[in-house]
């Protein structure tokens, strides 16, 4: 029986100063991670390329702000009753898809939203968008020293790996050769046995 598929697409609104916080965790291993909590939202980024493109993101959208009102309409956060306020974590790596786009609706306020994979930030005032900008730009100072170097090969280095790789034994020939007897080593024991036997008869 087939098994059902589904995507979740969440959106996050944001309304005035956002309560951040950025870590790197196991800097210097091969575990290395930078995260950035904006709210009830965790984003979970594992190089420093993703972070990069994560910053240049929100970076890129400080001309469109400039149409964003100084405080959004709180409503939009309002808590529902009955309801407790979800939250989301998502984990990035490998050159994710991050973009942000202005909205501008007729009669209304623009807002900006800016999409990490299928998580989407719909950042509805100033205060908002700063702070928040604030968060992933500290986190791209974090990733400059928490994610190990990318070690780049020279180019005598791949032609030595090349050669290695062009010269080298078979290993179904090893396992023959290791298996084969030696004839050497027979014809030394075999002389051996004469000599002593040479010397017997001749006492």
């Amino acid at each position: 029986m087939p098994r059902n598929r589904q995507a979740v697409s969440v959106l996050v609104a944001l309304v005035g100063l956002q309560d951040t916080t950025v870590v790197a965790h196991r800097p210097g291993t091969d575990g290395a991670a930078v995260s950035v909590r904006v709210g009830g939202a965790l984003v979970y980024m594992h190089d420093a390329e993703t972070v990069s493109a994560v910053a240049r993101t929100w970076n890129a959208s400080r001309g469109a702000v400039r149409l964003l009102p100084r405080e959004g309409d709180a409503k939009r956060v309002e808590p529902l009753r009955g309801v407790a306020d979800p939250a989301v974590m998502v984990e990035l790596s490998d050159g994710p898809v991050v973009f942000a786009s202005l909205e501008r609706p007729p009669g209304r306020n623009s807002y900006l939203r800016v999409a990490l994979g299928r998580v989407m930030f719909d950042v509805r005032d100033l205060g908002a968008y700063q702070s928040t900008k604030a968060a992933f730009h500290r986190a791209e100072e974090l990733a400059a020293t928490a994610f190990l170097p990318i070690r780049e090969v020279s180019a005598r280095e791949q032609a030595a790996c090349a050669a290695a790789r062009a010269f080298a034994v078979p290993a179904s020939l090893v396992r023959r050769s290791s298996s084969s007897p030696r004839p050497a080593a027979s014809g030394a024991r075999a002389s051996a046995r004469s000599s002593r036997s040479t010397a017997q008869r001749a006492v």
